[in-house]
Parts: structure tokens; C-alpha cells; sequence
């Protein structure tokens, strides 16, 4: 917090005074707790380039501008909330601070807050050097006369401070935390740049969603992300789960009554569909274990499949004469091929019956036409196998 804007808080807690402006830190002085003395605080302390320092333990004087702050606050403010337990076991014989604790977490930040940015600041300090000003004032001449620490560059504070999430990245960006999208015209040329990154590292500030830092395996420099979602942009990351929780809850009745009707309207496009599909005589696009056992035991067992047989193209008996165009033993005129439907090459007659039958058109002043092959019986005045001329009938009509 002391290396980030902190304006936020004064709006959300309705502060008068200015928080402390952001700050660099040049050295960090810290108590002897496994809380503060292990691998992620060191290295973050490192990451910012500042001076580390453990203090002994039991020993105020180390650090004592630290404890004059925590002493002042829990005499002005911790003594006069609700649920305040004491110094040490014992400090308030007959008070039941678990029954007073009714205050959440929520509502003492506020009052934490509003502490530390309109009422310690305004507060006399008479500590050495102070002389009795207050601290606030005491800030603006240090500022003014010896200016401090220099910013952290942004991307850097996030590296090291803020919270990473390896993921991976496509045309959209990459997504963080399951549903906050980032993105960059920056990142998208340093993915082509390096195709081999399947996975790039993101660090997103928890307090500050607008921005967030990627660094790509081999890439020298990290790449400043912009949030995809505006909504998001200027609130936490646990404002940003809750407020995702409340839009997703609904009222049970209001679940089920949905929940029936897409069960309902799913069941009914389910039957149509199937309907059609039996009607149609669709086939379907998967076969059932036991379809393609009994399957193969046919198949591989050299069961013959059946072909079907084509159709005749001869005349069946006394309609030799028919000049129906749709029957199968009618050519069309001038065809001298017989359908192909009416020829199976592998049979051996097939060449036998190659030869076209022949009917004439019934309004064509032509000669009529021949019937040839094969045998035929021979005619009175003609030789045998030479093919047999008829007259044109007179009356057409009367052959139907």
C-alpha cells in the first residue's frame, strides 16, 4: 500500500485529508517473526532494491518510530472498539470480548482507515524531533525540502509485489483468475515474435485491475497489459469476485422453473429431430458395440452378400406393341443403345442382348423399323437370320 495511490480508500471511506502520496522504500526494518523473515518477503524486498533489516526480538528501540505509531493507535482507537481483548492475557478480568466482537473485517478497515488518513496526520507527536508537530505537516516539509525514495517503475512494482498467474495466451490475450481478460497490441506481436510460449507469466496488482505485467520466456522486456473488461477497471480483485457471485446467484424457484423449461424444450427438439431422421430413413452417424459385433461375425464369416438383380428389359407377354415411353423395353427414337440399367456386362448374354428393339413412332411417315437378332424363325419369302420388313399399320390406334 505505501508503494501505490491510495485515493481510492479516501473516496471509498469518505476520508477528508489526503492520504500519503506514493512512496519509493530504501530500507525495511522488520521484527524477528517467521511471518515477515522467510523466502517471499526477502525476495520482494530484494526485487524493490531495498535494505533489509532484522531487528532482535524484544527489542522496541530497533525500531522505535514503528512502535510509537502501534502504541498510539491502540491507545486513541483499538481500547474503544468493540471486542478489544487487551494486551496480554488477563489485561480485562470479567470482560467477554467474544461476546462484544460483533465488528467484521469490513467495518474495522473503515475505522482503521479513516484513522490513519484523517486522524493520526492531525494529531501533536511529541517523539524526538517532532517538537510537537504534527505529522502530516512534518511530511510536506520533508517532501518539499528533501524530496524521498523515487517511484517504482509500475511494471517492476507488479512483478514483485502483486499476485502471478502462468497462463496461456491466444488471439483474446490471456485471462486471469477465470474470467479477467488482458491484452495489448504489444503482446500479440511478442507472441509471434516467439511462437514457441505456451505459457507466459502475468502479474496483475490485486488493488488495481486497469493494468497488468506479462513476461514471455525469452522476451527481454515485460509488456504492460491493458484490462479488456472496463467494468472491472477501477475495483480490487475481491470486489470483482463478489460482485461476479452476486450476478450469478438466483432464487431456487426462479432456477427450477428455467431448468424444466430448457429440460422441456431440449426433449421436444430431441423427438422432432429423431422423428425425421426414422421418416427420411437417415442413417445414423454411430453404431452400437453390439451392431458391429454381430456385423463383423457375418462379414468375416464369408457370408455372401446378395445383389440386387436388374430390371428385365423384356416386354412382358401381349404388350409387345405397348408405346408407353415410361416402360423399360421402349427406346427413344434415333437411340440405337439399349438403357443402361437393361445391360449387365458380366453376364455372358449381355452381347446377345445388345440388340436394340426397336418401335416406331406412331406419327412418323418413316419406314418402319427393324427387329434384329440372335435366331429367328424363318419367314415365308425370306432367308433365314436376314431381318423381316413390315408395313407401317394403318391403324395405330386399334393396336393399344
Amino acid at each position: 500500500m505505501a508503494t501505490r495511490d491510495k485515493t481510492r480508500e479516501k473516496v471509498v471511506y469518505n476520508c477528508e485529508n489526503d492520504p500519503a502520496p506514493v512512496v519509493g522504500i530504501g530500507h525495511i526494518k522488520n521484527d524477528n517473526g517467521p511471518g515477515l523473515r522467510n523466502s517471499s518477503c526477502v525476495s520482494a524486498y530484494m526485487g524493490l532494491s531495498a535494505m533489509n533489516t532484522i531487528v532482535r526480538t524484544y527489542s522496541a528501540t530497533d525500531k522505535p518510530y514503528i512502535e510509537r505509531m502501534f502504541g498510539t493507535t491502540e491507545a486513541v482507537l483499538f481500547k474503544l472498539i468493540h471486542g478489544y481483548t487487551g494486551r496480554k492475557a488477563g489485561e480485562l478480568p470479567g470482560y467477554d470480548a467474544k461476546a462484544n466482537g460483533v465488528l467484521d473485517i469490513d467495518e474495522l478497515t473503515a475505522i482503521l482507515t479513516r484513522f490513519m488518513i484523517d486522524e493520526y496526520p492531525s494529531m501533536q507527536h511529541f517523539g524526538f524531533g517532532m517538537g510537537g508537530r504534527r505529522p502530516i505537516e512534518v511530511l510536506k516539509q520533508v517532501q518539499s525540502q528533501r524530496k524521498g525514495f523515487p517511484v517504482m517503475d509500475p511494471s517492476e512494482r507488479r512483478i514483485h509485489l502483486g499476485w502471478k498467474q502462468q497462463v496461456t495466451p491466444n488471439d483474446e490475450g490471456a485471462r486471469v483468475f477465470g474470467g479477467i481478460w488482458y491484452n495489448s497490441d504489444d503482446l500479440q506481436k511478442k507472441l509471434e515474435e516467439y511462437p514457441e510460449a505456451r505459457k507466459i507469466d502475468v502479474f496483475v496488482d490485486p488493488d488495481d485491475l486497469s493494468l497488468a505485467t506479462a513476461i514471455i520466456p525469452r522476451a527481454k522486456d515485460p509488456i504492460t497489459l491493458e484490462i479488456q473488461t472496463t467494468v472491472f477497471a477501477d475495483m480490487t480483485l475481491p470486489e470483482v469476485l463478489n460482485l461476479m457471485e452476486e450476478v450469478r446467484k438466483e432464487h431456487p424457484t426462479l432456477t427450477d422453473l428455467h431448468e424444466d423449461l430448457l429440460a422441456r424444450v431440449r426433449l421436444q427438439r430431441h423427438e422432432k429431430l429423431r422423428a425425421i431422421g426414422v421418416e427420411r430413413n437417415l442413417p445414423r452417424s454411430y453404431s452400437t458395440v453390439e451392431e458391429c459385433k454381430a456385423k463383423a461375425k457375418s462379414v468375416f464369416a464369408g457370408a455372401r452378400v446378395m445383389r440386387p438383380q436388374r430390371p428385365s428389359c423384356n416386354a412382358p407377354v401381349g404388350r409387345i406393341m405397348d408405346v408407353d415411353a415410361d416402360a423399360p423395353w421402349v427406346l427413344p427414337i434415333g437411340s440405337d443403345e439399349p438403357p443402361s440399367d437393361c445391360l449387365d456386362e458380366n453376364q455372358p448374354d449381355a452381347g446377345a442382348r445388345s440388340g436394340a428393339r426397336k418401335i416406331a413412332d406412331p406419327g412418323s411417315d418413316s419406314i418402319p423399323s427393324t427387329v434384329s437378332t440372335g435366331s429367328r424363325k424363318k419367314k415365308e419369302g425370306g432367308k433365314s437370320g436376314s431381318p423381316t420388313r413390315y408395313g407401317r399399320p394403318e391403324d395405330v390406334g386399334s393396336l393399344e
